[in-house]
């Protein structure tokens, strides 16, 4: 064997031994970047980080299905996870006993099918209500610790919006993100008595766009419209975190990963707020987003990977790291204290007490087989109204028209 041969030879074995990891998130690379060397010590394996912009990480996956190259680990949402696990693109993962009992059985279950376990949870991502703590005391705010209401939540929004006397406006919340099929203003959703925005009917479903749905994307469109709180469509040129982060909005509602974000501007007074109370007798209900590891069926070094994902999910190492770096690792629970002290005095309990209360949209409705079309039908009707282009009645019945038309040919994947 030729030295060049043997040295293609060396390079193709060192290739494989890597485990190829990817996500799109790019809010958390540092503390991705440390977790990777962290495994990479602790087995000897070398993990590769692969940060992937949202716009093209789908468009990577393909390749998933196709079965050609393909990243060894990767991040999944539970929007898209059914398709994938029903074109057999994802491996099962064979889980240890210990890992087994360790992962939240909920979340698990939700990556499971037909009793294969085709994805490993990470941390919840929580739905989170953030304050500008320097805004409220200059505004002469309460600030809000334990539970609020909505009507709070608006009047403390008027008196957050104002302009500075050098020009600068001043907004009260980021009403523009919280469109109401979105997992952030579906939070307020189901903390108004909603249930799911799809209803089974005999041996179909049907939108279920009902009253609760609609008194919430009101209240939450008025924000934008009525009481001129929130940025409209073409009132900005920055986005809400920006704004935020700069110290011109006073509420920002988003998920728990903008820690990450908060940390690159050190002179921000945040804090947690609680989610508020829509009616009364009513508790606040969130919402967490589920993401998962998966090992694409076309992997290269599937031992690696397997390893990687429970490791990754389920070792003391590295949950400790995920909540000493302030976000929610998938043992939330058992690493709360770690959390908490790695964000002192910014009320970090409010996200725990959400917790036992928290939902996660179409879990139930999850392996119908045009959910992402009839949730893009939903969206783009929605979005009629967000951007003021069609009155909130008219939209949402353009939504349940639209939808109703996709849902009679769902059918159920597994």
């Amino acid at each position: 064997m030729s030295k060049a041969v043997w040295l293609m030879v060396l390079a193709l074995g060192s290739a494989l031994a890597q485990v190829q990891y990817a996500t799109w998130d790019g809010t958390r690379q540092k503390v991705d970047e440390r977790l990777l060397k962290a495994f990479s010590e602790a087995t000897g394996i070398q993990a590769v980080y692969n940060l992937v912009p949202w716009g093209t990480y789908w468009q990577k996956a393909s390749a998933m299905v196709a079965g050609g190259t393909t990243f060894d680990v990767m991040w999944m949402n539970l929007d898209n996870f059914p398709f994938y696990a029903s074109q057999k693109a994802l491996s099962p993962i064979p889980l240890s006993q210990e890992a087994r009992g360790l992962l939240p059985k909920g979340a698990l279950d939700l990556y499971t099918v037909r009793g294969q376990v085709l994805g490993l949870p990470l941390g919840p991502q929580v739905v989170t209500v953030y304050i500008n703590r320097k805004l409220f005391q200059e505004r002469g705010v309460p600030i809000p610790k334990d539970t609020w209401t909505f009507e709070e939540m608006r009047e403390a929004a008027k008196k957050l919006t104002f302009t500075r006397p050098d020009g600068k406006k001043v907004w009260g919340i980021n009403a523009m993100d919280l469109q109401i099929d979105s997992e952030y203003g579906m939070a307020f959703y189901y903390s108004n008595g909603g249930t799911g925005i799809l209803k089974r009917v005999g041996d179909r479903y049907e939108a279920n766009l009902d009253e609760a749905f609609r008194d919430a994307a009101k209240r939450l469109l008025d924000l934008i419209y009525v009481d001129k709180v929130s940025p409209g469509p073409q009132e900005s040129t920055l986005q809400g975190y920006q704004l935020f982060q700069a110290g011109q909005m006073g509420i920002y509602v988003l998920g728990s990963w903008m820690t990450e974000v908060w940390k690159t501007s050190p002179e921000l007074d945040w804090a947690f707020a609680p989610l508020p109370v829509m009616k009364r007798g009513l508790e606040p209900v969130g919402v967490y987003s589920v993401h998962a590891l998966v090992v694409p069926a076309a992997s290269r070094n599937k031992e690696g990977a397997y390893r990687l994902a429970e490791w990754y999910t389920t070792s003391a190492q590295a949950n400790r790291m995920v909540a000493g770096a302030g976000l929610m690792s998938t043992l939330a629970d058992r690493y709360r204290s770690t959390y908490l002290q790695a964000l002192p005095g910014r009320n970090g309990e409010a996200v725990f007490r959400q917790l036992p209360r928290m939902v996660v949209r179409h879990a139930d409705v999850r392996n119908l087989s045009n959910l992402p079309e009839v949730l893009d039908a939903l969206y783009s009707a929605m979005n009629l109204a967000w951007t003021g282009n069609l009155p909130l009645d008219k939209a949402i019945e353009k939504a349940r028209t639209d939808m109703n038309a996709l849902l009679r040919n769902s059918k159920p994947l597994w």
